[in-house]
């Protein structure tokens, strides 16, 4: 199997549920005790950027919308606050959800929120629509860190980064759907290589002979995000070379058979 040459992370505790788990195990306890909703990942510079993004970009405030890693619901609470209404927020850390849940339910906000590991269900939306607008703040970099990815190219087989791909596209409205993500492990030319043609299997999960799909193509599917715009960081300077701390990046769904 051909998979896309891209930067290879060593594997991070980061990528793991445990991990995770601890953290907002540890955040509930402190939202308890004194009111503290926890880490803003990345800094509020990057959930104002993102939800700056969203106000110029997208009119309808009623736009169905979900964000993938939520965690505490921070981002979703200032979209809310921004006036849009249609707001949902997944993780697969029950202890992101229970904090998300008890923020939104101090303040009173109509935000519905589910544990769920997209990864492994990537139809868990279903029977319901897909989703018009589609955030990430840090969980495709956590992915990124998963110990499976190493172990998948080895074997030439879907890992945790494309499997990431698949199940946004599964989830994304294909003609209007937007996907907003952000990220400080990859640079905005990196998102856009690696979105923009994923070489994937159908159903190579449920197929009884692997090596029959590394030598048919007949199995193959792309999967294509168009790049549709970026935000703009400040910019530093460093050895001769120009960047940013953190790129945010949109695309558009496309999906050649």
């Amino acid at each position: 199997m051909e998979l896309p040459e891209v930067q290879d992370f060593e594997a991070s505790k980061l990528g793991t549920k445990t991990y995770w788990d601890t953290v907002y195990d540890r955040e509930n306890e402190n939202f308890q005790e004194i009111g503290d909703i926890g880490e803003i990942w990345f800094g509020e510079e990057s959930v104002e950027k993102m939800v700056d993004w969203v106000t110029e970009n997208i009119s309808d405030t009623h736009i169905r919308t979900v964000d993938l890693g939520c965690g505490n619901g921070h981002l979703l609470i200032e979209l809310h606050d921004a006036g849009y209404d249609n707001l949902h927020g997944i993780d697969y850390s029950e202890s992101a959800i229970q904090l998300a849940d008890a923020i939104a339910s101090q303040r009173q906000l109509p935000i519905t929120y589910r544990a769920v590991d997209f990864l492994s269900s990537p139809d868990w939306f279903l029977p319901h629509d897909p989703y018009d607008l589609v955030l990430d703040k840090g969980t495709y970099d956590a992915i990124s860190l998963h110990p499976d990815q190493a172990r998948a190219k080895e074997l030439g087989i879907p890992g945790p980064r494309e499997k990431y791909i698949e199940s946004v596209h599964r989830m994304i409205n294909p003609k209007s759907g937007l996907f907003l993500i952000t990220s400080c492990n990859w640079t905005q030319e990196e998102l856009i290589d690696n979105f923009k043609s994923c070489k994937n299997y159908k159903n190579y999960k449920n197929h009884p002979d692997y090596s029959l799909i590394l030598t048919h193509h007949h199995y193959f599917f792309f999967i294509d995000f168009r790049y549709h715009s970026n935000v703009k960081y400040p910019v530093f300077q460093f050895g001769g070379h120009s960047g940013s701390k953190i790129c945010t990046v949109a695309f558009t769904p496309i999906t050649k058979e």
